[in-house]
């Protein structure tokens, strides 16, 4: 068995003007996943991410914290506690905290995230 605490990762730290941190939990670099990327994004109040799409990848988000919203293609939905959304490979989609606290949610990604790839779509930087 593999274990980790979601509070022991740093992160990646994303700033303005979609100041964000997503934190890689279960990856094929930190537990030897084959067929999964398991993380978290924390969106700051008045933030959101980086409109995007993945090629290959789908995705499912579920809601743990806070309260915003989220946009896939050209729909736009609430997202509060207990959410889920699957998002299908080619689809751009946002998350949206146009709430007072901190939105989090939880991701998997399957097929996982290729390094480049990921840092492309989310606008980290080296």
């Amino acid at each position: 068995m593999k274990y980790i605490r979601e509070q022991d990762v740093v992160g990646d730290r994303i700033g303005p003007p979609h100041q964000r941190v997503i934190r890689h939990l279960i990856t094929p670099e930190t537990m030897g996943s084959k067929n999964i990327w398991f993380g978290t994004s924390s969106v700051d109040p008045g933030f959101t991410s980086n409109a995007h799409a993945h090629e290959d990848q789908e995705e499912v988000f579920y809601c743990v914290s806070g309260r915003g919203r989220i946009r896939v293609d050209d729909e736009e939905l609430p997202l509060e506690p207990g959410v889920a959304v699957y998002v299908p490979p080619k689809s751009v989609h946002q998350l949206i905290n146009d709430g007072t606290e901190i939105l989090k949610v939880a991701s998997a990604v399957s097929p996982p995230f290729i390094a480049e790839k990921y840092k492309r779509d989310h606008l980290i930087k080296d």
